[in-house]
């Protein structure tokens, strides 16, 4: 007999979902990411960059999320819907487009539930909506910059030999950002200068910004 089948990412919700959704509904989950870049192309990154476009190529995470990928694409074989209900964050929507693209749904329903407990639980699913492509465009960014970073600046940080492994995308532009705002800092040249504010006879105000000259006249 075929179910609605509602995908998330952690087993250990499993027994809650089915408890709120009754027979009629088969729950499985992703165990969290199941593809990532793959390590081929320039450096190994997985993606390359076509002008204004970055092209990625993905592949299994690892042999279990092989297994689970076979395991999903059984079960929506045989499920009359099929619901992509990943977490609500960036990373989860990033999975919903992954499932998307493995399992080869067309036009998939999305939804997101903020707590599991029947009533959140129903109303989730009576508004589903599409992938958010803004998200899944966000992730992947932050999964090149993650590559890009990290393979072509880590060995920089091997030299070093303080026992990093890797450089970290937000570490490294925080990094970024603090030495551009030292440099501003230390090049900075103050000037004296007056704020004058004139009023005239013929009824109007000006302003004027008046800096001193280097000989202080």
């Amino acid at each position: 007999m075929s179910q609605n089948l509602l995908l998330i990412e952690s087993p250990g919700k499993i027994k809650t979902y089915k408890k709120i959704l009754g027979a009629d509904w088969q729950v499985l989950a992703s165990m969290g990411h199941i593809r990532e870049l793959a390590k081929d192309g320039t450096d190994n990154l997985g993606f390359d960059i076509q002008d204004s476009a970055v092209v990625c190529r993905y592949v299994e995470r690892n042999p279990k999320a092989k297994q689970t990928i076979s395991q999903l694409k059984q079960a929506v074989k045989r499920a009359r819907r099929v619901i992509l209900a990943t977490d609500g964050d960036r990373e989860g929507e990033f999975i919903s487009w992954h499932l998307q693209q493995v399992l080869k749904l067309k036009n998939p329903e999305r939804v997101v539930v903020t707590e599991i407990v029947p009533a959140a639980v129903r109303a989730a699913l009576s508004n589903p909506r599409r992938i958010d492509a803004n998200l899944v465009g966000a992730a992947q960014a932050r999964a090149c910059l993650d590559k890009l970073v990290g393979f072509q600046g880590s060995p920089l940080l091997w030299q070093l030999d303080i026992g990093a492994k890797s450089i970290g995308r937000v570490q490294t532009a925080a990094l970024h950002l603090l030495c551009q705002r030292e440099r501003e800092i230390q090049s900075f040249r103050s000037v004296d200068y007056w704020s004058v504010w004139v009023d005239y006879q013929e009824g109007f105000r000006a302003f004027y910004y008046v800096p001193m000259r280097q000989n202080g006249s």
